[in-house]
């Protein structure tokens, strides 16, 4: 039973008031059949006699055995304050970053027409020496929606590797988005090295990460812009070993497959640095193919990003797929609220003794 902000344990307590009546009964059948003589010379005077504020008040001490009897019927019902607490259990979803940092990463050709304006006016010699550009290229559209990715997850587990000639692992699962997002941020084409593009060992190093993790879902988001040609592991065993672990790949491919790149050039004669734009050469298409395969061998799917618009659109549709499943468990800690009433109830019968025997007290 639950009353304002108090739940009582014990409500069938409250039934005990009815002797409340019985009690105010027999107190007044009591006082009216209870006959005093007493001896007085003057019988006229005495009816004249007007009752005095010391008998009117003498019903108080009537009233405080009443008051004393309902702060024990609240105390036996077992007042607590409930306060409520929830626990929230997941079933998580660990999920490694894998992230090509080879030099093709590098291509300006996914530029938004505001940052294709804003490098044009800038100096092409002072963006190259600064390592500015990367921040446009494809490496740095990739990392800026990654980013993203991760500051929507809530409980889910994610790590960081990179591969180009070589794989390593930059950050192990965990739920330090803070460090990881830091870490992200500081990613460029130094991260990894060797050259060439190593998908296969790029994917077994995330699914090493993967390998002890008992998550409900695990799964491996790999983006790449090139063809695999520096692997130890095939791309395609690697997705056997996923599939093994029970490991989900959703494979991205970025970079437009045909036109223009934004470039720098040289001037021959006077060595000065310009911009200029290239047709991006066929060598650097993706192999869609073998992407395709991993992704669809392990319950995944294969993404093609041509525009920063259509990265967001893909990490978000995964962010989607991959939900952690919540529940909430909630229940009442309760906190025992009868001892002042028991109190109240003590004080008010002491109270009613002292009246009754000082105060109030009845000759004869």
């Amino acid at each position: 039973m639950d009353l304002a902000n108090l739940h009582f344990q014990n409500p069938e307590a409250f039934f005990l008031l009815l002797l409340g009546p019985l009690l105010i009964l027999d107190w007044w059948w009591h006082a009216h059949k209870r006959k005093s003589t007493i001896k007085f010379p003057a019988l006229a005077i005495a009816k004249k006699a007007a009752k005095g504020s010391k008998v009117r008040a003498r019903y108080i001490v009537p009233a405080l055995r009443m008051a004393a009897l309902c702060c024990f019927v609240v105390a036996l019902a077992r007042p607590q304050n409930a306060t409520e607490v929830e626990y929230t259990s997941t079933d998580g979803v660990d999920i490694m970053l894998a992230l090509d940092v080879s030099g093709s990463m590098g291509t300006l050709d996914m530029l938004t027409r505001t940052d294709q304006a804003k490098l044009g006016v800038m100096n092409a010699e002072k963006v190259l020496k600064s390592g500015r550009f990367w921040d446009y290229s494809r490496l740095g559209y990739a990392k800026n929606v990654m980013a993203e990715f991760v500051q929507k997850r809530e409980s889910d587990r994610i790590g960081l590797s990179v591969f180009a000639g070589n794989s390593y692992t930059l950050v192990p699962l965990t739920l330090d988005y803070g460090a990881l997002l830091e870490i992200l941020q500081a990613v460029d084409d130094s991260s990894a090295s060797g050259n060439g593009t190593a998908i296969g060992d790029g994917l077994m190093n995330s699914l090493a990460r993967l390998e002890k993790s008992d998550a409900k879902s695990k799964v491996v988001v790999l983006l790449t812009d090139g063809i695999d040609n520096a692997s130890l592991v095939p791309p395609l065993h690697a997705a056997e070993v996923a599939k093994a672990l029970g490991v989900k790949v959703y494979t991205i491919g970025v970079g437009k497959k045909s036109g223009t790149f934004l470039a720098f050039q040289q001037n021959p004669w006077t060595g000065e640095i310009s911009w200029g734009e290239q047709p991006i050469p066929a060598e650097n298409s993706l192999d869609e193919k073998t992407l395709s395969q991993i992704a669809s061998s392990t319950g995944g799917r294969f993404y093609r990003a041509e525009s920063k618009d259509d990265l967001e659109k893909i990490y978000s549709e995964i962010d989607g797929l991959e939900k952690t499943e919540i529940q909430t468990i909630a229940y009442a800690r309760y906190q025992e609220k009868f001892y002042p009433w028991l109190l109240v109830g003590a004080l008010l019968i002491l109270l009613e003794l002292v009246l009754a025997n000082t105060r109030f007290v009845r000759i004869p």
